[in-house]
């Protein structure tokens, strides 16, 4: 979607979204007026009737008794209130019998005469009738019964109908044009809201897959839109770092697989030339066999630390003698220093129970320790064993050549060699390191590594303590 057409689209919608506040707006606003008119008329019509209801009390003679005329003070006081009320008294004329009067100020009281077999209701409603002239619409009627009396009072709706009207009218006409001045302040407003946005997709188109070095434009002056713009160069960095990672890895792969190709090339004519003897020819394909093994094993390596990183990898997890794996490790080191003034040693401890996966924890054990037999030619490969906030450890500490400081940040990445010379003659190709802390962190893990130039190195290898029974579920990495 373009810009323009961003806009507009933002804008209809906020237009429609004030359209229907601006008149639920006014919907609310009419109807609030006209309920708190008919609130007021009502308490108008109780206070009249409470006024009636306590003249009443009057309306009797000097014995007490009721009288059938209306005294003159309680006609003026009725006349005064200009409203329109209505009050009958029911009187008992035998056992059974009642006879219905209407009250009027200083006449006599005059039977009403309901129609045959009109229920009380009825006879209300045609009383209400009579007081507001069969406008029932117009007027608002309040009945109450006090003793022998039924009061009826009515009010006018007319003056609140005339004032709605004149709401409803001018929330009419103003509509429209609150409708425009906001439409107006809308435009204004999402033009403005939409700058930085527009600003840090500009500059996200600008960049290029063949220079990832360009970064958004951070500070937009919306923190929304400045927090959207840290998010997107904190992926370009990681794609950055990806891409080069990849190119690396290309880069690497392509020289390691080029080295062994060229020496089979190289091995393969020398067998074939004319004049090899039978033992010569035989030699040439040692050689080739011992370079094919290499390779394969090579690219199983390339093959395992993809399926890792691919999260493709299953381990399981289950409590395991960490110490039972380093003795099989120790076993393997001894035959590996036959011949060699190197000494392995492995550190006295009680019980060391790791959580995850025996064989991939002795994978990764061997790893470390060709690492240091490759690169100790005299002194010792010491085992020992740590604890530390619900890990353990064992730590292999070699008395070797050591690691180089510009070197110890780049110990665990593909296909790096410090000695390059010395790993090819070995057989190394510089992915051991690499695998072994992939393994290791996918068992919820670390590796950690000190060295000193010229004394030696210490690889740590810390897995999860095992604090409870064997989980026979698999965890993949």
């Amino acid at each position: 979607m373009s810009d323009v057409a961003l806009r507009r689209h933002i804008t209809r919608q906020v237009e429609r979204r004030i359209w229907v506040v601006l008149t639920l707006y006014a919907v609310v606003v009419v109807a609030a007026f006209a309920a708190v008119s008919e609130l007021a008329l009502r308490r108008t019509l109780n206070e009249s009737a409470d006024v009636i209801e306590s003249l009443l009390t009057l309306y009797a003679d000097p014995e007490g008794e009721p009288t059938t005329v209306a005294p003159a003070m309680l006609a003026d006081q009725l006349v005064g209130m200009n409203q329109r009320f209505l009050i009958t008294r029911a009187v008992a004329t035998g056992p059974g019998d009642r006879a219905l009067y209407y009250l009027s100020p200083n006449m006599p009281a005059q039977e009403i005469r309901p129609s045959p077999g009109a229920t009380p209701g009825e006879v209300r409603e045609q009383l209400a009738r009579v007081i507001t002239d069969r406008g029932r619409w117009q007027f608002r009627i309040l009945h109450r019964r006090s003793g022998d009396f039924d009061i009826f009072v009515a009010g006018s709706r007319n003056a609140a109908a005339l004032a709605l009207a004149g709401l409803a009218g001018v929330a009419l006409l103003l509509l429209p044009a609150a409708a425009l001045a906001a439409r107006r302040t809308t435009t204004g407003a999402v033009e403005d809201a939409l700058k930085p946005l527009f600003r840090v997709v500009q500059d996200t188109k600008a960049i290029d897959p063949s220079d990832l070095t360009r970064r958004v434009q951070a500070e937009t002056g919306v923190a929304e839109m400045s927090e959207m713009a840290r998010e997107i160069n904190q992926l370009i960095d990681r794609v950055e770092q990806s891409y080069q990672a990849l190119e690396e890895f290309t880069a690497d792969a392509s020289h390691e697989l080029r080295t062994p190709l060229t020496h089979l090339r190289a091995q393969a004519h020398y067998a074939l030339s004319e004049d090899r003897s039978r033992e010569e020819m035989a030699e040439a394909l040692r050689a080739i066999s011992n370079e094919v093994d290499q390779t394969t094993n090579m690219i199983k390596d390339l093959l395992l630390i993809a399926r890792g990183e691919n999260q493709q990898l299953t381990l399981t997890r289950e409590p395991f003698e960490l110490r039972d794996v380093v003795h099989d490790v120790e076993e393997v080191a001894e035959a590996m220093v036959t011949g060699r003034a190197v000494t392995v040693r492995v550190g006295e401890s009680g019980a060391v129970r790791a959580l995850g996966d025996r064989d991939r924890t002795r994978q990764v054990l061997l790893n470390v320790l060709s690492n240091a037999v490759r690169y100790t030619d005299e002194g010792t490969i010491d085992f020992t064993f740590h604890h530390e906030n619900g890990l353990v450890g064992v730590a292999v500490a070699d008395t070797g050549c050591g690691i180089a400081p510009d070197h110890l940040e780049r110990i665990f990445d593909r296909f790096f060699r410090a000695e390059r010379s010395r790993s090819r003659q070995h057989g190394g190709a510089g992915l051991g390191l690499t695998i072994a802390r992939l393994l290791t962190e996918l068992q919820g893990g670390r590796i950690a590594v000190t060295s000193t130039l010229g004394h030696g190195s210490t690889f740590t290898v810390w897995l999860p303590a095992a604090g409870g029974e064997a989980d026979p579920t698999h965890a993949k990495g």
